[in-house]
């Protein structure tokens, strides 16, 4: 009887901590991303040590400008005022996909459309549509220009929302895109609980103080929303990220020399994540240009 029991209890314990949970699932439909793996390093303030590592940055560096703050996973920043009990275990999407925002950073006319055209590729491409911010938003994404690197949190947070784009590194085409895909919801590619079947991480060639860049999500919560994994995808680490001697720290399991994540724009998965978490419908790439034009002035 007595080994039935423990029996029972081992069994039960393991159905607790491997089936999904209601209220998880909710947290899925709704948008949802497991970001509880980060842990506390998504809370602080911006630093300066961040900015000058992306004002070094250059063209022949084999990493992308968003790979080099000190930041949870490089780019990942989460105000200290919104902790709950030290870990973020959901992210919300933006009602309807509308996502209001301000421009605040001393940015060129240049650099202000460099950001407009990475906001017009979710337009054309995406149900996602970044307006300018009116009176009664009470929640909005405020773009920047601090020395404190490129980096945003994840997902929806409500009120004033950084996304800060240090110049003239984080104005890349990808960069720009890229930190815009955080603040919709989308996380790494490389973060999936799925990773370990497709990419191989060199741990031994990881700088000191940043393995916790390459933990990945937990498995009761899905960042993926059934699309699959994607090399290319836009969200996916370089292959030397955070590298300590010069050797990649993450290689395609089949293809070692297969070059990881771009800086182009969206890969094909891409659009079809954003249209599957908020439901879009196949948006017309042949819209009138006034339907989706962007006041950025």
């Amino acid at each position: 009887m007595f080994k039935f029991m423990v029996y029972f209890i081992a069994i039960s314990i393991l159905l607790i901590h491997c089936l999904p949970f209601e209220n998880n699932t909710e947290d899925y439909d709704r948008g949802g991303a497991d970001l509880s793996y980060l842990g506390r390093s998504v809370f602080g303030e911006p630093n300066e040590e961040s900015g000058n590592r992306v004002e070094q940055w250059n063209k022949s560096s084999k990493v992308n400008p968003e790979e080099l703050g000190t930041y949870a996973e490089g780019d990942i920043l989460f105000p200290n005022d919104v902790r709950r009990s030290g870990v973020i275990s959901e992210t919300k999407r933006w009602p309807g996909g509308v996502v209001p925002f301000e421009i605040n950073g001393t940015y060129s006319e240049e650099q202000r459309e460099m950001i407009k055209k990475a906001m017009m590729e979710f337009h054309k491409q995406t149900c996602i549509r970044f307006r300018k911010r009116k009176p009664g938003d009470s929640d909005w994404i405020w773009i920047t220009n601090a020395k404190t690197g490129c980096y945003t949190s994840i997902g929806r947070l409500g009120g004033l929302q950084t996304v800060n784009l240090q110049a003239p590194a984080c104005l890349l085409h990808g960069t720009v895109m890229h930190e815009l895909l955080h603040a919709i919801g989308f996380g790494h590619e490389q973060s999936r609980s799925d990773r370990d079947l497709y990419v191989t991480i060199n741990w031994a060639n990881i700088k000191q103080g940043h393995l916790q860049n390459f933990e990945k999500a937990g498995k009761l919560l899905s960042t993926s929303f059934g699309v699959s994994y994607d090399y290319g995808s836009i969200m996916h680490y370089s292959s030397h990220a955070f590298s300590v001697n010069g050797h990649p720290t993450i290689a395609a399991i089949r293809d070692t020399n297969l070059q990881l994540g771009q800086e182009e724009g969206f890969s094909k998965n891409d659009v079809e994540k954003i249209r599957r978490i908020y439901n879009c419908s196949n948006i017309s790439t042949k819209q009138n240009s006034s339907e989706i034009d962007i006041d950025i002035k």
